[in-house]
């Protein structure tokens, strides 16, 4: 079969609930409320700044909530699955400044971002618009998840709407990026290929976060505890206030 060579998460919406079946989006909603109780921040609104099909931010328990991603493929989903919700299409590098208690972009997203200046200067745009006691949570897969879970892996599926891919896995240490290929193929004979990089920076590059932004504090924890990350941390998760 021929596919079509297609840009990131454009064609992939249609099959995204099935392919992050695993993700255990409820337990997260747990995480970041047992994380608040933790360092003493509030819950009650939130902005996903990359929210993909929104399913995350339609489970979370807050009383006003804001989704964007840079796909307008998945915002057009998002829309479909959670109608109630307030979304957009933006990137997340410059989200516009909202009233809430949380800005937050998880699942690896500033994984996608190259080069690590690139995530500095974010950070530095998110200084100038963090108000008093808003907090901006973001997170980081590390070395160690990706070789241990995601190098020369794969699976087959099909979504409900009979929609079947394949997914393959593999990691490129020498150059510190994660590749996913994702081949999809729909009922009728339309065929995609996507290809999804990830560049996974060192767990120094990371921790120094804190000295180029010196106005905030920063936390930095091992994702899913509320303690100090490690270098031999899977992933972490970082609190900037």
């Amino acid at each position: 079969m021929e596919y079509r060579r297609v840009a990131p998460y454009s064609r992939s919406s249609r099959i995204y609930d099935t392919l992050m079946a695993d993700v255990d989006y409820t337990g997260f909603c747990d995480y970041l409320l047992d994380l608040a109780d933790c360092f003493d921040f509030r819950t009650g609104s939130l902005f996903d700044l990359s929210c993909g099909t929104a399913t995350f931010l339609n489970l979370f328990p807050a009383e006003l909530k804001y989704g964007m991603d840079l796909s307008s493929s998945m915002i057009r989903m998002a829309k479909k699955l959670h109608p109630a919700l307030s979304l957009s299409v933006g990137n997340m590098l410059m989200p516009p400044a909202r009233d809430v208690d949380i800005y937050l972009n998880i699942h690896d997203a500033l994984n996608y971002i190259r080069p690590f200046e690139a995530i500095i200067r974010h950070l530095r745009y998110m200084d100038t618009i963090l108000r008093p006691a808003q907090v901006y949570l973001f997170d980081f897969a590390m070395p160690g998840v990706i070789r241990d879970y995601f190098d020369d892996t794969g699976y087959e599926d099909t979504s409900p709407e009979g929609i079947s891919f394949r997914r393959q896995n593999r990691y490129d240490p020498q150059n510190k990026r994660a590749i996913t290929d994702l081949f999809i193929s729909h009922p009728h004979g339309q065929a995609y290929h996507e290809r999804h990089i990830q560049y996974i920076y060192e767990f120094a590059e990371i921790m120094k976060l804190s000295v180029e932004i010196p106005s905030r504090r920063f936390i930095f924890l091992e994702e899913f505890t509320c303690s100090v990350a490690l270098e031999t941390s899977n992933r972490i998760l970082v609190i900037m206030r």
